[in-house]
């Protein structure tokens, strides 16, 4: 094989997390649907360029590389389809990412510049009902509210075999953003971290179906000391009349494993 082909990173230390899935019948019942799902004729997308084809197929099994070989077949990695099955949460990429892309600071004031460069403009209705959550919402300590746009991630091999991603499915919503103590700084791997809130992660989709949650090691930092975040996006139209009554729920349910963690590791792990 002369041309090489773009590895998706590895995660490291998943026993944990798949232990914890292997243990919920519900969950292995959603991650078989969703595989299945883009397995079939509707959103299955055969590669046209049956070469490209065999040489991701070859090397996939030489390197016993399964989320090379998952990404041909359906277009989605082995965390893809952990995450599209609301098993793990998505990858916070910080303040300063695309996903989930912040449309308002930290006071709650409009990213003008932001909104004018992706051509989404915040209509009057969506800003009015995020001004009237953060007024009526006390926020927990350590935690902000934001007006953000949540994508899904779609990767595919481009013909040099290069990895490419797409963000599709835009919802916009209101998001919590909550501050946790630095799993890294206790040796953890991020796959480490998200069974660590596995529970709190379950918890929170079973009170909120279809909330959007993330989770960022060392995404945050304050006075020079680095820390973790979890964010919960509720989409506006889902959420709009209980979205009070949900952040309620959602903020005793961070908050609970916020208190687990901190016991963990140290109460100066996330001065609060």
């Amino acid at each position: 094989m002369n041309q090489t082909i773009s590895k998706i990173p590895r995660e490291e230390a998943v026993e944990a997390i798949f232990s914890k899935i292997l243990q919920s019948p519900n969950a292995c019942a959603r991650l078989s649907e969703i595989f299945y799902e883009h397995l079939d004729d509707d959103n299955r997308i055969p590669d046209s360029d049956p070469e490209q084809f065999a040489k991701i197929f070859f090397s996939a099994y030489e390197n016993q590389d399964i989320s090379a070989l998952l990404l041909e077949v359906c277009q989605r990695s082995m965390f893809d389809l952990l995450r599209e099955a609301y098993l793990i949460p998505k990858r916070f990429n910080g303040k300063a990412g695309m996903n989930p892309l912040l449309l308002t600071d930290a006071d709650g004031g409009l990213i003008e510049q932001v909104v004018t460069e992706e051509g989404k403009g915040v209509s009057h209705h969506e800003f009015a009902k995020f001004q009237e959550v953060l007024q009526n919402h006390h926020c927990a300590p350590r935690s902000r509210l934001y007006l953000a746009d949540g994508f899904d991630i779609i990767r595919s091999y481009t013909e040099q075999l290069n990895i490419e991603e797409k963000l599709c499915n835009r919802r916009r919503g209101i998001l919590a953003l909550y501050a946790l103590p630095d799993t890294a700084a206790l040796g953890m791997s991020e796959a480490q971290a998200y069974a660590i809130i596995w529970d709190a992660f379950c918890s929170i989709q079973k009170s909120a179906p279809s909330s959007m949650v993330y989770y960022g090691q060392e995404t945050g930092s304050k006075d020079g000391q680095k820390y973790d975040e979890v964010g919960i996006l509720l989409p506006i139209h889902e959420f709009e009349k209980q979205m009070l009554h949900h952040l309620e729920e959602v903020d005793g349910i961070v908050l609970s494993c916020r208190e687990k963690m901190i016991k963990q590791a140290g109460k100066d792990s996330l001065p609060l």
